[in-house]
Order: structure tokens, then sequence, then C-alpha cells
């Protein structure tokens, strides 16, 4: 997808350097990544505790050994 925007050249110069990007574009996409993983994280700790489970240790245990 092509899009055009205007961007603090010297913040992209900074966020290039900060993760090791060779081109403005991985910069970019390497920030979009970023910024998505921290979402999904924050809304997987919201939700944590919220699904009651009704597994013991020693149930999970059997469970896993099986795989």
């Amino acid at each position: 997808m092509r899009l055009s925007i205007s961007v603090d050249s010297s913040l992209l110069e900074e966020a290039k350097k900060a993760s090791g990007s060779h081109t403005k574009r991985e910069a970019i996409e390497r920030a979009l990544h970023t910024l998505i993983e921290a979402h999904r994280r924050g809304q997987a700790i919201r939700h944590a505790g919220t699904i009651p489970l009704t597994i013991d240790r020693a149930t999970l245990r059997k469970l896993r050994q099986q795989e």
C-alpha cells in the first residue's frame, strides 16, 4: 500500500537508529508492529484472571505430559 505522509525527519532518523532499521519504511513498520504488540499485551493484561478455571494443578500437569 502506498502512503504519503510528512514525518519529522529527526524523529524518523532516531527511530531508525533505535530500531536498527536500514530504511525509513523498515523503521515505520517496526514502530507499528511494536505499537500493536504493546496494545495486545495491554488487552491480555486487562483480561488476566477474568476467565474462571475449574482445573487443578494435577490435571493440568497430566494434560501437559500428554502433548
